[in-house]
């Protein structure tokens, strides 16, 4: 007969000796949670800053299955939900189904699915973090993780610029101003305003370890030298933004330490960055430039050396402040005080001629000067003129007030630009994340949004209360700086520099002690297979996407049968893009089948027809098959009347009668660069 046993309970095997595993499913939750947020954001930043659909795709697919393996396997998926989470959530839900829901007025669905994409990534990773109720040693570790990452980030940017021959970007690049890896010189710029403000808060936190206070102290003048070279006016903004609201939130007590161990480097590595004037002109990698790249780099590595060891040296400080007794301020005390600080200001700015001088800047920004970016551009950073923003906001302006309650529709705002525009300048968006929404979602897309992010960073400011100030304090800064650069430029298509914003709100927003009731086995099931219908569309984008970059390279080497192969897995994948069949159809023109390149093409205009670039590609399409191309390329001139190709179109067919001259002609023409 079988003996029954009864097995020890935990605390009498370690009681007995007997070794337990250190890591439990717990603990690997805490460390996956601090990775997450810092992972995503290297991956974001090295894919183009996660701008292609592909990337967002992939983000929201993983994001989504860690989404249903929580609702499937923890005890209580929901411990941290509450109402400011459902509140946040369940706007930015709304906002993404309202996004896809667009494409029923906009007739745009390929557009509407990549837009939707992108804001489930966010959505996902709100609930996610938010029903985690992570303890601040987790929050704090994701801090430090996140940091770690965006100083890599930097650093690959900046060692591209001052040692080329070390890391060499490739010639789709622009190299004037520093974009590598985000591909976008204004979202660099973003990344070293965020990496800034949060080192500081990691070298003046006294409670942060050691090593960390001054790692962080000696990645400042490398994130300084990266921010310098973007030539950001946007960038810099948000640092001073960022570092002022962390200052003026937090007071952290190691500041005086900080800044001193860390200002005198950071400034002295900018003096370097400002005085290698060919790394500032519009071709930086000549011989003269990569010495003077040299000069730089050891001045930057010096500084860095220099804040380390300074802040080494000053830790002792830290100690002591970190025993001190804040003076305590009673708020009637405090208000006063307040109200004689902002009246000093302003006297002081009356008497140094501040307010002729505002306003004299306010007319260069409003003149529609734009900035020469072939000349020096350290220029950037004193010049106040829109460089076209005002044009961008009014397009987008013009198209809410054509469809004020849902708008044109997601991510048709380059149609808008492309019809409208008074230059060359060529956009996707319309560089104000708050504009654009309302010209493509209406009134009730920028309510749900703006009603997400109010939530989010109010759950950060509410959390700036007694121990938790530092650790939030940061975040509430960083928030304040991104959402005031998202009005002045396209950081909401840019993960790389808005994810984390959502992980850490979400983290805000978890009421750690909430007790709700945790689902039943049905709901479960229930919630899980909703989560999993919502990742369909960008599982299928990322598969489309990569099968039409594998299609465009092929197409570009010549080997159309790859090309078509591959465009047809594409749009097997995701049947509404137009892009696909475009590559089909010109890979058929060149195989002499006009007739099927013909039907191809219109298969593209039927998925995209406010497209100026599939019109135009029918119209070679039909001259290259012996019909009459002239109405498709007056369409795409109507579309894009400013744009070159379509003027030589229409000039290219205008007075031809001819089917031999229309196929002569359409062969020679030039293709549209996507």
């Amino acid at each position: 007969m079988k003996l029954a046993t009864r097995q020890p309970p935990v605390s009498e095997l370690r009681a007995v000796g007997v070794r337990m595993p250190a890591l439990n499913a717990t603990r690997a939750g805490a460390i996956l949670a601090a990775l997450a947020p810092a992972v995503l954001t290297l991956y974001f930043s090295f894919n183009a800053g996660g701008f292609f659909a592909g990337s967002t795709g992939m983000a929201a697919t993983v994001l989504g299955v860690a989404l249903v393996l929580r609702i499937t396997l923890v005890e209580e998926p929901f411990v941290g939900a509450g109402r400011r989470l459902a509140l946040a959530a369940g706007a930015l839900g709304l906002f993404a189904a309202w996004t896809i829901a667009s494409a029923f007025w906009s007739d745009g669905s390929a557009r509407s699915i990549i837009e939707f994409d992108r804001a489930l990534v966010y959505c996902f990773a709100l609930v996610l973090f938010g029903c985690s109720a992570l303890r601040r040693g987790t929050v704090a570790r994701a801090q430090e993780v996140l940091a770690a990452a965006l100083v890599v980030v930097c650093g690959a940017g900046l060692v591209t610029r001052v040692l080329p021959e070390v890391w060499t970007i490739g010639p789709n690049l622009a190299n004037d101003r520093l974009s590598y890896p985000l591909t976008y010189w204004n979202a660099m710029g973003v990344i070293a305003a965020l990496a800034a403000t949060l080192l500081l808060h990691l070298t003046a936190n006294v409670r942060s370890p050691a090593a960390v206070r001054v790692l962080a102290a000696g990645a400042l003048p490398v994130v300084a030298g990266t921010l310098f070279f973007t030539f950001s006016r946007g960038g810099l903004a948000a640092a001073v933004v960022g570092l002022a609201a962390y200052v003026l939130v937090v007071r952290p007590r190691g500041l005086i330490p900080a800044l001193l161990a860390a200002g005198p480097p950071t400034a002295i590595a900018v003096v370097f960055c400002y005085h290698a004037d060919l790394l500032a002109s519009a071709n930086p990698t000549t011989s003269a430039a990569v010495a003077q790249g040299h000069d730089v780099a050891l001045a930057v590595g010096l500084a860095a050396l220099a804040a380390a060891g300074l802040r080494l040296l000053l830790l002792r400080l830290d100690r002591a402040l970190a025993g001190a007794r804040r003076p305590r301020v009673g708020r009637r005390r405090g208000l006063a005080l307040a109200a004689a600080g902002a009246g000093a200001a302003v006297v002081a700015f009356a008497a140094l001629g501040g307010p002729g001088y505002a306003s004299d800047q306010y007319d260069r920004f409003v003149s529609g000067e734009s900035i020469d970016d072939s000349a020096d551009l350290r220029s950037r950073f004193v010049n106040p003129a829109n460089n076209n923003r005002l044009d961008h906001w009014q397009v987008a302006i013009d198209a809410f007030e054509r469809e004020p309650l849902h708008g044109v529709g997601a991510g048709t705002y380059v149609h808008e630009w492309a019809r409208e525009r008074d230059s060359l300048l060529k956009v996707e968006d319309a560089h104000s994340l708050y504009v654009e929404v309302l010209a493509e979602l209406g009134v009730v897309g920028l309510a749900l949004l703006v009603t997400a992010l109010l939530a989010l960073l109010a759950a950060l400011a509410a959390r700036c209360r007694g121990e938790g100030r530092q650790l939030w304090g940061v975040l509430l800064a960083m928030g304040m700086a991104w959402s005031v650069h998202a009005g002045l430029d396209w950081d909401w298509e840019m993960p790389a520099v808005t994810f984390w914003l959502f992980a850490f709100g979400g983290m805000a927003l978890a009421q750690p002690g909430s007790r709700s009731r945790q689902p039943r086995r049905f709901a479960r099931v229930a919630l899980s297979v909703a989560c999993l219908a919502l990742i369909v569309t960008p599982a299928l984008m990322t598969v489309s996407q990569g099968q039409l970059n594998r299609s465009s390279r092929a197409f570009e080497s010549g080997d159309c049968d790859r090309a078509i192969d591959a465009a047809l897995a594409s749009t097997r994948a995701v049947p509404v893009r137009p892009e696909p069949l475009e590559m089909v159809a010109y890979c058929d023109v060149r195989a002499g089948e006009e007739g099927l390149a013909v039907r191809m093409m219109q298969g593209a205009v039927d998925r995209d027809p406010r497209n100026w670039r599939t019109h135009y590609g029918l119209a070679l399409a039909r001259g290259a098959a012996g019909q009459d191309p002239r109405p498709e390329a007056r369409r795409a001139f109507e579309l894009n009347p400013r744009d070159p190709l379509t003027r030589e179109a229409v000039a290219l067919f205008r007075g031809i009668d001819s089917p031999e001259d229309w196929r002569r002609r359409a062969l020679r023409a030039r293709l549209p660069v996507q």
